[in-house]
């Protein structure tokens, strides 16, 4: 199993999901908040990574376009999508669901030797 492969598909869920967090949502970044970025920040010590914090006055890692943080390192707001968009756009939610389920069936595929904080605990 490469691990490169699942950090490709959090990626690719990441950039899904990004137009509609910062460009559709009726409250662009709204469900960002601090609690996820301290979340980020342990997943990345697991993996012997520091994130440098950015000057954002509640969100340490929300740099000038976006966040800084590698996706498969924040896999609870990489793979977050609102509600809204699940319901008004089918089509998405179809392709965002298969893509959420492929990132999950390869985390629990490597098994012990990847960190918690696994995708398939943000539905549960």
């Amino acid at each position: 199993m490469d691990i490169h492969l699942l950090e490709r598909k959090y990626r690719e869920i990441a950039e899904m999901t990004r137009p509609w967090c910062l460009e559709q949502c009726p409250e662009p970044g709204g469900c960002c908040a601090p609690q996820y970025c301290d979340l980020a920040e342990m997943r990345a010590q697991e993996f012997g990574v520091t994130l440098p914090a950015q000057d954002h006055p509640t969100l340490k890692f929300m740099g000038t376009s976006g966040c800084i943080v590698p996706p498969f390192l924040r896999p609870l707001c990489a793979v977050h999508v609102c509600e809204f968009q699940l319901r008004e756009d089918p089509g998405f939610a179809q392709a965002y669901q298969a893509l959420r389920e492929e990132v999950c069936c390869l985390e629990e595929r490597l098994g012990p030797s990847w960190p918690c904080g696994m995708a398939r605990n943000y539905w549960e």
